[in-house]
């Protein structure tokens, strides 16, 4: 059989197209859009005839062949009067129109993969509750500090509890009763004879000295702090003790000293209680000094530096105030000494100042320190001078004092500045003290 395009020998008896120009053999096989072959062998079928037969083929549809994507289907009709022979070769006019169907939404064959199960996954499961309880035994371990401290918490208490002074006279009792006018006594002294608020006020430093020795055992940065602070604490109390007591030594010389027909003796002695005080004096400075040397092993620093910087200006306000002057006296009257009305023994001038420098440096270094290590300072220097200006501003007790004694040209009372800056710099050590436990917390 010959083909009827280019009448070529028919080469096998079973092809159904020309191997030359692509025409079918039988009228059945012309009719391509409508056999049921894949898509691909359509468009390689469609190819083939446009190259060989030169079929007309919109530029569309082979923009729409060479598409990325899925294909649309695009159909095209050719003319009934269309000679077009792209190779010089001329075809007679189609009777019929013929659909050339290039397409229909091909997608490449996909290479066979391993089945997938169709088990729904396994939901996530929540994540572990936080387990709050101990896992084992905290372990103890006593440092230099905790010795230091439960060494503090001894010599206060030996210092605050002890006979301070004696004194007696073989004067005879008319001229005793006469003197009392003059501030003179007999009899012993305990620092609640000094001031009625200076026997609770040491128990509060030993408490705390003792509370920043188990912080120390257990730890905690705080701890040595506290202990810091309450050696600030011991050293400026107690040698306002002592100056305290430099006023009835000062009357008992003072009656010693009176011109009497009948002869006497007066006789001051100062027991140990007395040397335990200067003891606590020492021993707060070493204890202070001792504590600096822990600061920067606490590193976390993570308190806010304002509520530090509020607070540290709150301490040095609570610290001028027992210096500021009332009743019309002057400031230069703070360092006024000798025997003159309205003097202050020389020892009580420097207690003074001893007291008041002490709670400004262990307020305000601690505050600024933005650390555990500091707020410990702050609590051991500030919580005795608070008690001491509550309970002289309350009137607790038959002769409370507030720190540094008393103001220059001033009773017995704390001035306003020295209430405000305490009330605010307790207030604001709270507020840091709430922060670092929170801190804490959220680290857990």
């Amino acid at each position: 059989m010959r083909c009827e395009g280019c009448r070529a020998e028919r080469v096998d008896e079973a092809a159904r197209f020309c191997n030359s120009c692509g025409t079918p053999f039988s009228s059945s096989d012309a009719d391509v859009g409508e056999a049921e072959t894949d898509g691909l062998d359509d468009l390689a079928s469609t190819m083939l005839m446009e190259q060989v037969a030169g079929s007309a083929v919109s530029e569309t549809a082979r923009r729409d062949a060479g598409a990325d994507g899925p294909i649309a289907e695009a159909i095209v009709w050719a003319d009934a009067d269309d000679q077009v022979d792209p190779d010089g070769m001329e075809r007679g006019p189609v009777t019929d129109p013929t659909p050339i169907e290039l397409v229909r939404s091909w997608e490449p064959r996909a290479m066979p993969t391993e089945p997938v199960s169709t088990v729904a996954p396994r939901p996530a499961s929540p994540p572990p509750a936080r387990d709050t309880t101990e896992t084992g035994p905290v372990r103890l371990r006593p440092t230099v500090m905790t010795t230091v401290g439960v060494l503090l918490t001894g010599v206060v208490l030996l210092g605050f509890t002890l006979d301070l002074l004696r004194i007696s006279t073989t004067a005879p009792a008319d001229l005793l009763t006469a003197a009392r006018s003059t501030g003179f006594r007999i009899g012993t002294w305990h620092v609640d004879d000094l001031a009625s608020n200076l026997g609770i006020t040491g128990l509060i430093i030993a408490v705390l000295a003792a509370i920043g020795a188990v912080g120390t055992v257990l730890g905690r940065a705080w701890g040595a702090g506290m202990i810091g602070g309450s050696g600030l604490s011991a050293a400026g109390v107690a040698a306002l003790a002592i100056g305290l007591i430099e006023q009835p030594v000062g009357a008992a010389t003072r009656f010693a000293e009176l011109g009497a027909s009948e002869a006497f003796t007066v006789t001051i002695e100062r027991p140990l209680g007395y040397w335990m005080l200067l003891a606590t004096v020492a021993a707060g400075v070493v204890t202070f000094f001792a504590s600096v040397n822990e600061i920067f092993r606490d590193r976390r620093h993570d308190l806010n530096p304002l509520i530090g910087a509020v607070g540290a200006l709150a301490v040095v306000g609570a610290a001028l105030g027992p210096l500021w002057p009332s009743g019309g006296a002057a400031f230069a009257d703070n360092w006024m000494v000798g025997s003159a009305d309205g003097a202050w023994p020389t020892l009580l001038v420097i207690a003074r100042l001893i007291q008041v420098g002490a709670l400004a440096v262990g307020g305000v270094l601690g505050f600024l320190l933005v650390r555990r290590h500091g707020l410990g300072l702050v609590v051991g220097a500030l919580a005795p001078a608070a008690w001491m200006v509550a309970t002289a501003w309350i009137d607790i007790g038959a002769n409370p004092i507030g720190p540094a004694y008393r103001n220059p040209g001033g009773g017995s009372g704390v001035e306003t500045l020295t209430v405000v800056g305490t009330v605010a710099a307790v207030a604001l050590l709270a507020v840091a003290a709430s922060v670092a436990w929170e801190n804490d917390t959220s680290r857990r």
